[in-house]
């Protein structure tokens, strides 16, 4: 039996084979940002940092409330586990997000950048997410942006389980216009520079393409593809 009729089963319309290996691969980036967070937030302290910041990096102004669609980069990535897509192509995905998450920790050890945030004071409820934020993420694991690369391949996948496995749902056309705010946060909430976001998307690119030697062409359409009810 092929490997994703076998294993791409429901429970209660729930896809547990990929929220399985959703969750394998969240647990795996978390503990990875951490420990890069932690080894880089000591050796800034005796390396100097590289300038990137350009001119529209400034430009930009500091949008707290926009520190809620932050936060939603993880829910947006689980959008497509609920998606009736072939398992090859979800098992593409994830595999993605993973070499995604190793090219960035290799950036992250090696590439000294660290984002400096001007003191704010606010004292509103808008600004209690970006407060958050801040203490959550120091700011020094940043080029490539994960929220760039990880939301690009995310919506890729969703492309090409519209166009080729005819998959129209809900979660499509919310999951699409969820991805351009979560990565406009990146800049409008002062976590990344720009040129983490071009960074990212090259590395979403790459990555989608990489996976594709591991598990092999899904783009074939199915003999009898199943759409989703919206």
């Amino acid at each position: 039996m092929p490997l994703r009729k076998k294993y791409d089963y429901r429970i209660a319309d729930i896809r547990v084979g990929r929220i399985v290996i959703g969750a394998l691969v969240a647990v795996i980036q978390l503990v990875a940002y951490q420990v890069l967070q932690q080894y880089n937030m000591a050796r800034m302290d005796s390396v100097d940092s590289w300038d990137v910041a350009l001119s529209l990096d400034a430009a930009l102004p500091l949008v707290p409330e926009f520190a809620f669609i932050y936060f939603l980069y993880i829910p947006g990535l689980i959008v497509p586990a609920l998606l009736d897509m072939p398992f090859t192509l979800y098992l593409r995905y994830a595999l993605s997000l993973v070499l995604s998450v190793l090219i960035a920790c290799v950036c992250f050890a090696f590439v000294p950048l660290k984002i400096i945030h001007d003191t704010f004071v606010c004292a509103d409820w808008s600004c209690s997410a970006l407060v958050m934020l801040r203490s959550l993420d120091a700011g020094v694991n940043i080029l490539p942006s994960l929220h760039a690369s990880q939301t690009l391949l995310a919506a890729i996948v969703m492309v090409t389980a519209s166009q080729i496995h005819g998959v129209r749902t809900f979660w499509w056309a919310w999951g699409l216009f969820l991805y351009l705010p979560i990565i406009a946060s990146t800049l409008l909430t002062k976590q990344h520079y720009v040129i983490d976001i071009v960074a990212g998307f090259l590395v979403g690119v790459i990555t989608w393409k990489l996976a594709l030697l591991f598990v092999g062409d899904e783009h074939v359409v199915d003999e009898e593809p199943e759409v989703d009810a919206a």
